[in-house]
């Protein structure tokens, strides 16, 4: 009989075979066997039984994107030759020695092992091995729908079945491969149907009592592609056919669907008034503070009105905001959610005169603009104000009359620039020059975009000019009124060490805070400006001045709370019961930790504490989410997703949300990457989340949709233990404001939902035990109601797709559990409960209860789109080839060519080198220190004399004693070896810079280099934000790139 063999020296990627199996079917077999200390071996001989070359092709073209499979194949293993080798394999070969046999032996042999040791292939969730190529090729045709089952025993059919089955549903790799080889998923894949029908007919003809029933005959979804010149297996047609069985039999599937029959129970009264009034909702009366309960006010960063929000801003303030205030409303708290647009100052007027409209207009315009983005990406504010409103101007004017009164205000005699043209003073962002701090330009007034500064006057600025007019300003004499801070500066310090303690701040609001008060110092900081469009100043002689917009804006979350509720002083002057946490990117962060508590603490009145403002306690602070290739979005460069592009893409808002949330940039930058976007909905979304779901409400419906009673065993125990302690870990994340993490415990409880339905295999357990059945489907649709609730902060329209699935209102969704005194959180989970009084209390769903019908979650993302849309937003007049574009971007280092002319060992740590290099003829030469020493172990033989690169721009300091002046760069490897630059032909001294950029040209303090976007290519090139970085007019190439070279960012 012909047989194909297939032997692996790694006993565990074949472990799960390991038992079984000699298949028979139409006169073909295939073995599978582990044998543990031999060469990879093949053997075949045999015809070809379908089109596993088909499947195979699929496969290794896509196989060297496995995460842990090699980034590159050895040269002989290209895809057409490894392709070409199965062709003998699966065809007509006689024997083991023809050469097509041979050097399949040898490509295999390679492949195997350059598999990781402790790799797990066949059998694991995630990546792929070679033995599972050639594994699921063999075996799939026997499996897949409409072919018969093989005269084998049902045993050793069902562990193919079952591991077939676990590939398809969990291997991106393998779905992509039927994809491309034209074999179409049927809606509903339960291959072990065709066993239970094979059995079915089995009892009919062996039964003595014989009652018929028609058999729902499946559709044939599946056909391979039969490869040119090879003859293909021939797929039986099966016809209709009638079955019977004994009825006392329980054999057919019929029979255990009708066992499987429990008594509906009708919709609770509380439902149906919850649907009656969803369908006449009115706008719910505003919420105010509850004594005794836990009262949360949430505020994100109020987005300036002048710009359409990019996903950076989504993610930073609004969508994480909304994500916690939704866990709080799931939680049982009394929270309410405000937002809204900061609407005065000088953006909004220079927006105006750009674009030809009145402040009004364009406040009108944006404003609505901002609010139908964050409609659409479904965030639920309690109310979403602006800043252009009387209560603005009433709250903000009481406040500071109250802190002048205090005598925290004061009146100061200032200079300030004039455009004698307009005969106008000059607001900060209407004067553009060079930064004082470190030569950016253009800087504006009151901030510089290329070293963040923010503590610096518009006169302080190099070179200014007007942007009104072009013309060099006059500096004149201003009075303005100023918040003294410095006065304020020890109950400033109380207040945060108080908040700290009380309440949550993330690590980048403390650093940036403590900077601002320790390192920084507090000085009286102006609060006044020449402007027209804000909220009047009221003093005598300020009829031309208004407000600035850091004092102001602030306030705006106080006013638009007032609009929201009159009563807004239950909230705002409410200390006691109200937790007030806040939302922002971090720029935004010495705003809201210094200068608006100093503002309210300012207005306080010791005498009437409960007049007094309620201060912040707990900050959520984002890095920043930058777009691929760690390029900044632009808009005016045409870089990155804005809100209205979203939409544009098709893609739903939850994904949106999904996605954002899951690089949720918490403690350090991240990267928009349209493949992970992919990924994650095709894999994390459709394979895990959706797949879920679905199974469970669509096999269900199958035996009449009704949710069944359980008999709870100790495995049964074991895994509501499980969920019990993800559910408590995931509490305790989204209480510490830990979103991402929050989130990726959503997926595990999804994960041991599908890990417990590919254990039980209620598909084939019907047949055999229907109590047990019952008991699985029961576990796991509760799992998919609480999934419904813990998803629901992070995709509430998801959330509402599986209520609607399983008929129940939205609003029923909770956190299951009870909150002890000490604030810590228990889980208490179990199956369904027996009513609906018992499921109010505990959460869940209740025994009779009818679902509805599955319905698919989400849509596949095909690579095919990924090009288009990266190069829609992928920017535009950048630099290419043939010149540079129109935008010019701030390179913010001092990049130069040095030769190390001396090199020698660190006397005090041995991972550093000590380097002394030299810039060229009359040039500065540098002593620097280098982590390069574990790389190079002998640095002076392998380095000396050699051209490296450096960065120059940086402050003096001291690396365990030994002074360095300069940093080395670098490209890391995988296994972290260090691998200094070696640029190719560029002598000494040379500086490089992107083309058409501008550089720094002096020190400053602070700038993290190590968050560089600096890239190098395949090719060699060096690129600073799709600029290729030159000297003079030559581009700096590498002469030989390290083959583990990770191909990401240069290192210091």
């Amino acid at each position: 009989m012909p047989v194909l063999i297939l032997k692996s020296p790694r006993k565990a990627t074949l472990e799960s075979l390991a038992a079984h199996l000699t298949i028979s079917a139409s006169g073909a077999a295939v073995k599978i066997a582990s044998a543990p200390g031999c060469k990879l071996q093949l053997i075949a001989d045999g015809t070809l039984i379908s089109d596993p070359i088909a499947i195979c092709r699929s496969i290794l073209a896509n196989v060297d994107k496995c995460p842990l499979y090699p980034k590159k194949l050895p040269k002989q293993t290209a895809v057409d030759s490894i392709v070409e080798c199965c062709v003998p394999m699966f065809a007509s070969v006689r024997g083991g020695t023809q050469p097509g046999v041979q050097r399949t032996l040898s490509v295999l042999n390679q492949l195997a092992m350059t598999i990781p040791k402790g790799f797990r292939g066949i059998g694991g969730t995630k990546e792929i091995s070679i033995a599972d190529i050639f594994c699921f090729a063999a075996a799939y045709p026997l499996v897949a729908p409409g072919a018969s089952p093989p005269n084998i025993k049902h045993a050793d059919y069902k562990a193919i079945v079952d591991w077939t089955l676990s590939t398809l549903n969990t291997n991106k790799w393998v779905q992509k491969a039927l994809e491309t080889s034209n074999l179409s998923s049927p809606k509903d894949l339960d291959l072990t149907q065709d066993i239970a029908k094979n059995d079915v007919k089995k009892a009919a003809n062996g039964s003595t009592t014989q009652k018929k029933k028609k058999m729902k005959e499946r559709d044939v979804c599946w056909r391979p592609v039969v490869p040119t010149g090879h003859t293909a297996y021939s797929w039986p047609q099966r016809k209709k056919q009638k079955t019977s069985a004994s009825s006392g039999s329980g054999s057919s599937s019929a029979s255990n669907a009708k066992g499987l029959a429990t008594k509906e129970v009708p919709d609770p009264e509380e439902w149906k008034a919850l649907r009656a009034s969803s369908s006449t909702a009115s706008s719910p009366p505003p919420k105010l503070p509850k004594k005794g309960q836990k009262n949360i006010m949430i505020t994100s960063a109020l987005p300036y009105v002048n710009n359409v929000p990019h996903l950076g801003n989504i993610i930073g303030c609004v969508l994480s905001a909304d994500v916690y205030s939704r866990y709080c409303r799931l939680r049982g708290y009394n929270s309410i959610y405000i937002c809204g647009t900061d609407e005065y100052g000088t953006t909004t007027e220079m927006k105006a005169i750009q674009e030809k409209l009145t402040c009004q207009q364009i406040c009108d315009k944006y404003h609505a603009i901002h609010k139908s983005i964050y409609e659409w990406f479904n965030i639920g504010f309690d109310h979403f104000g602006r800043t252009t409103t009387d209560q603005q101007t009433k709250i903000a004017q009481d406040i500071y009359k109250r802190a002048k009164k205090n005598g925290y205000v004061i009146e100061k005699t200032t200079q300030q620039l004039y455009d004698a043209k307009i005969n106008k003073f000059l607001a900060d962002r209407y004067v553009e020059g060079r930064c004082p701090k470190c030569d950016f330009s253009p800087a504006r007034g009151d901030q510089c975009d290329g070293c963040g500064s923010i503590d610096y006057s518009p006169v302080d600025l190099k070179d200014p000019v007007s942007v009104l007019t072009g013309e060099t300003p006059e500096v004149r004499d201003s009075k303005h009124m100023y918040l003294n801070l410095t006065k304020l500066s020890d109950r400033l310090d109380r207040f945060v060490k108080k908040s700290q303690v009380k309440g949550l701040w993330t690590g980048n609001a403390v650093k940036e805070t403590e900077s601002w008060i320790h390192k920084r110092g507090l000085l009286p900081r102006c609060i006044t400006r020449d402007l027209k469009w804000g909220t009047p100043v009221p003093e005598k002689g300020y009829e031309d001045k208004v407000f600035y917009v850091w004092f102001d804006a602030p306030i705006g979350y106080i006013s638009i709370t007032a609009n929201y509720t009159n009563e807004w002083e239950q909230w705002w002057k409410n200390n006691d019961d109200v937790t007030l946490v806040q939302f922002m990117g971090k720029d935004n962060t010495p705003f809201h930790t210094v200068i608006f508590p100093c503002t309210l603490i300012a207005a306080d009145n010791p005498e009437t504490p409960k007049d007094n403002f309620t201060l912040l306690d707990s900050i959520s602070v984002c890095d920043y989410l930058q777009y691929e290739g760690g390029l900044k979005f632009s808009k005016s460069r045409g870089t990155g997703v804005f809100g209205n592009h979203a939409k544009e893409t098709g893609i739903p808002p939850a994904v949106w949300r999904y996605y954002l949330l899951s690089v949720r940039p918490e403690s350090k930058d991240t990267e928009f990457d349209w493949t992970d976007l992919r990924e994650r909905n095709n894999g994390e979304l459709i394979n895990n989340f959706g797949n879920f779901v679905n199974r469970c409400i669509k096999f269900l419906g199958k035996m009449g949709g009704v949710v069944p009673p359980v008999k709870i065993e100790e495995r049964d125990r074991e895994f509501f233990s499980g969920v019990e302690e993800l559910v408590n870990k995931y509490v305790e994340l989204m209480e510490k404001i830990n979103i991402r993490d929050g989130l990726r415990l959503v997926l595990e409880v999804s994960r041991m939902g599908n890990r417990l339905l590919q254990h039980e295999a209620p598909w084939v357990l019907i047949k055999k035990d229907a109590v047990r059945t019952n008991s699985v489907l029961g576990i796991s649709l509760n799992i998919c109601w609480l999934i419904a609730a813990l998803a629901s902060p992070f995709m509430p329209s998801v959330a509402n797709m599986i209520c609607e699935q399983l008929r129940i209102p939205n609003e029923t969704l909770f956190i299951p559990g009870t909150t002890g005194k000490d604030g810590s959180f228990n889980c208490k989970y179990g199956p369904p409960c027996s009513t609906w009084a018992e499921a109010k209390v505990k959460g869940g769903l209740f025994v009779g209860h009818k679902v509805g019908n599955a319905k698919p979650m989400f849509s596949r993302i095909e690579e095919k789109s990924l090009a288009s849309w990266r190069a829609k937003y992928g920017g535009k007049g950048v630099a290419t080839s043939g010149g540079v574009g129109a935008t010019n971007i701030f390179f913010p280092f001092i990049m130069l060519t040095a030769k190390i002319v001396e090199a020698k060992d660190h006397p005090s740590a041995e991972h550093l080198s000590v380097l002394k290099i030299d810039l060229g003829p009359g040039k500065k030469s540098h002593q620097l220190v280098s982590g390069i020493r574990k790389s190079y172990p002998s640095v002076p033989d392998a380095l000396v004399g050699k051209t490296v690169i450096i960065i120059e721009n940086v402050m003096a300091s001291n690396f365990k004693g030994v002074k360095t002046s300069a940093l080395l760069m670098c490209v890391e490897t995988k296994s972290g070896k260090k691998v200094v630059i070696l640029p190719d032909g560029t002598p000494p001294g040379a500086k490089l810079v992107p083309e058409g950029a501008k550089a720094a040209k002096k020190k400053f303090p602070g700038k993290d280099f190590s968050k560089t976007p600096i890239t190098i290519d395949l090719d060699g090139i060096m690129i600073f934000e799709s600029r290729k970085i030159k000297s003079d007019t030559k581009k700096v190439t590498l002469p030989a790139i390290p083959k583990d070279f990770c191909g990401t960012k240069l290192v210091i």
